[in-house]
């Protein structure tokens, strides 16, 4: 019987290993976490009087079906330590990295990376000089609080909830008293040679812009301002002029330094005005997505190669070696999503072509 290891558990790595499992491949779920699900499980829904679009709810009921799937082993606490061999007769080992003890698997048909991506929230950004983090959010902390949202229907909450990555009270940003401006600054640890991400991220022009609703149709008088580089299509039709129409405000720069407190200052400069600062009761920092920091340890020992930013690069389909969703390149929930289902069908086929070589 096949058998294939799926190197991940988030998203991309639960959507092909179900996806194998149901057309009777044996899988092997392998996490280095206690929990599958990964960054898209702290993920909040962003509708609003309607659907946005955000793709969070792709991932459904898909947690409690990996999780019961009778297919699918899940090895917690576990990580891709070595491989050898070849297609359908790899060699893997696998690190407990709670004990550090190691575990040998025989005779793999395949290996699916889907090690997902890191946003590096905690280095913030090269260019944007920060004096205390008090009343500044990053995107990831921002996609914390919409899942409270949404699970609640509140946004008073505080520290002690959201599993915040990084230093700063943000107690009182989001609560009963009504917030009389918000600051989204787009490109945080993007289009920056310092950061290693000259490329844009995709995801957070969409995130940015779906939470932005979010908090208009809660504060409905509260100001609300991109500093941008610029803004990637997030839908089809004249989606950024509805924003406008929204009363949200878009400054084409970045800013130049950010004091937190209360209020938060953001000093700019202005395309033809100059120096200039606005204050904001809450300033959201839009971090995307880099590459994992141990891509090149996966790289050399599944002997793959890596694009200039570091992402996974397959070698090609009949390595029996195989890449899916932003292991390989920036992407947003629904094209992960897609990715990882085709990611699966590569690997049928490759299984099927070797059974009928036999």
């Amino acid at each position: 019987m096949s058998h294939v290891l799926v190197i991940g558990a988030g998203l991309s790595g639960c959507t092909a290993a179900k996806y194998l499992a149901d057309q009777n491949i044996k899988v092997s779920l392998i996490e280095k976490s206690d929990r599958i699900g990964g960054k898209v499980r702290s993920y909040g829904c962003k509708a609003v009087d309607k659907c946005q679009n955000c793709g969070v709810c792709l991932s459904g009921s898909l947690w409690d079906k990996v999780l019961n799937h009778p297919g699918i082993n899940i090895l917690f606490g576990s990580k891709l330590e070595n491989i050898s061999g070849k297609s359908g007769n790899f060699t893997v080992t696998l690190r407990n990295i709670n004990i550090t003890k190691d575990e040998v698997f025989n005779n793999i048909t395949a290996v699916l990376l889907c090690t997902g991506f890191e946003s590096k929230s905690n280095r913030l950004s090269s260019h944007l000089q920060i004096e205390d983090t008090t009343g500044i959010l990053t995107g990831t902390q921002l996609e914390e609080l919409m899942f409270y949202r949404s699970k609640t229907g509140l946004f008073n909450t505080d520290i002690d909830y959201i599993p915040c990555n990084m230093p700063g009270n943000i107690q009182g940003c989001i609560s009963d008293n009504v917030p009389s401006g918000i600051a989204f600054i787009q490109c945080t640890g993007s289009r920056d040679v310092n950061e290693g991400g000259l490329y844009c991220s995709r995801v957070c022009c969409s995130y940015s812009t779906r939470s932005a609703k979010v908090f208009r149709s809660y504060y409905p008088e509260c100001k609300i301002v991109f500093f941008y580089m610029e803004m990637q299509n997030v839908e089809f039709g004249n989606y950024f002029t509805g924003l406008q129409e929204l009363d949200m405000e878009f400054i084409n720069c970045r800013p130049l330094r950010i004091k937190g407190g209360t209020p938060v200052t953001v000093e700019y400069d202005a395309p033809s005005e100059g120096i200039k600062s606005r204050t904001f009761d809450l300033v959201v920092l839009s971090d995307g997505i880099h590459a994992c920091s141990d891509n090149d340890h996966i790289a050399e020992i599944c002997n793959i190669g890596q694009d200039r930013d570091g992402f996974l690069q397959e070698t090609g389909s009949t390595s029996g070696i195989f890449v899916s969703g932003c292991a390989k390149a920036p992407m947003k929930i629904d094209e992960a999503y897609a990715d990882s289902i085709a990611a699966a069908g590569r690997v049928l086929n490759m299984i099927q072509s070797n059974r009928e070589k036999m």
